[in-house]
Order: C-alpha cells, then sequence, then structure tokens
C-alpha cells in the first residue's frame, strides 16, 4: 500500500513538472503574441495618426478651396454687372495722337477741348472740325514732353484747350527704346527686300 501511495505521488510529481512546463511555454507564447499585437497597435495607431493628419490637411485645403471659389463667383458676378453696366453705358472713343511716327516712352492720355469760337476769326479753319471734348493717346517719356507736344500740335489760338493730361488707363504699357523689340517700329531691310514687288499690268492685260 506504502509503495502505491509512492509510485501515485511520483506520477503526481511528474505529471505536475510537466503541466508546469507546458503552461510556461504557453505563457511565453501568449506574451510573445501580446509583443507582436503590441507593436502591430502601435504601427495602426501610427498609421492611423497619419491618416488623420492627411485628412486634417486635406480638408483645410478643401474649405480654402471652396472660399477662393465663393470669391471666384463673387468677383465673376461683379465683373458680369460691371460688363453689362459698361455696354449700357455710353462709349469713350480714345484718339491715336502718333499714327506714323514710332517713339518711345510711356502712354498718356490727354482731354482737349475745341471750342471754334475762341480763336481768331482768321485762324480758324474753312475746313469742318471739331467740337467738344477729345481724349488722345501719346506717347512721351516725361508729363511735360507730352504737354509740349499737344499744345504744338492744339495751340490755343486755334480754340484748344488742354484740360487734362493723366498716365493711360493702360498702367504700365510701355514701347521699348530697341526698335527690334517694338511693337511699333519701321520694317528692316531684310523685311523689305522679302516684300514681294509690284509689276505694272502689261499693255495686253489692259485692254
Amino acid at each position: 500500500m506504502t509503495g502505491m501511495m509512492l509510485y501515485l505521488s511520483l506520477g503526481l510529481m511528474v505529471l505536475s513538472v510537466i503541466s508546469n512546463r507546458y503552461w510556461r511555454r504557453q505563457l511565453a507564447a501568449m506574451r510573445s503574441n501580446q509583443d507582436k499585437i503590441k507593436v502591430k497597435v502601435d504601427d495602426a495607431t501610427k498609421e492611423v495618426a497619419e491618416v488623420a493628419a492627411v485628412y486634417a490637411q486635406l480638408a483645410h485645403q478643401h474649405a480654402e478651396t471652396e472660399k477662393r471659389v465663393g470669391k471666384a463667383e463673387q468677383e465673376m458676378q461683379a465683373a458680369l454687372l460691371e460688363l453689362d453696366k459698361r455696354r449700357d453705358g455710353p462709349v469713350v472713343r480714345y484718339y491715336v495722337f502718333d499714327r506714323i511716327e514710332p517713339r518711345a516712352g510711356r502712354f498718356w492720355e490727354a482731354a482737349v477741348r475745341h471750342t471754334p469760337a475762341d480763336s481768331p476769326l482768321q485762324d480758324r479753319p474753312t475746313h469742318r472740325t471739331w467740337t467738344g471734348i477729345r481724349r488722345y493717346v501719346l506717347i512721351a517719356d516725361t508729363e511735360r514732353e507730352a504737354r509740349e507736344r499737344v499744345e504744338a500740335r492744339f495751340p490755343r489760338k486755334g480754340g484748344f484747350h488742354l484740360m487734362e493730361m493723366v498716365p493711360c488707363r493702360l498702367n504700365g504699357l510701355a514701347v521699348n527704346r530697341i526698335p527690334e523689340f517694338s511693337t511699333f517700329r519701321k520694317p528692316g531691310a531684310a523685311e523689305e527686300e522679302t516684300k514681294p514687288v509690284r509689276r505694272p499690268a502689261s499693255a495686253s492685260a489692259r485692254g
């Protein structure tokens, strides 16, 4: 009976040792899996934070874009209203001062009023002329030069009065002093040579 008890106790001890090793392995494996899961959770948390940051940035850009679109629509409506207003309003005519001679400088706007009654009888032109105010666009380096040119062409003794001289509304527009880069320039020699020469019609063709 005693031997049986000893065998039984020995078996229980071996079983407890085996069970203890088994559960220790299970606990170690569980801890290893837990560490792996923790690493995955940390990575997922970082990715979620990055996605949230990108989403916030995109939401901010979307809001800014909507503001810009709204502002652009308002500006477009205002521009359309201004266009309708200008279309229905009176027409403002501008006359070109320099027609043939190319010049360099900035653009000026001169308001010239002509009153034929203010000119002496001997200085009045015999042909039909204009009355009222005309706005001329001319090119000059300075306001003084522009005034001198306008007053030379439209003298006071002829009934002309320079009412205003201001920079033209074409702000920033100027003519380049280098003829090759200027819009208002004479054709060069090479261009003159490339022009087709018109030949007079023959006698047979005329007949």
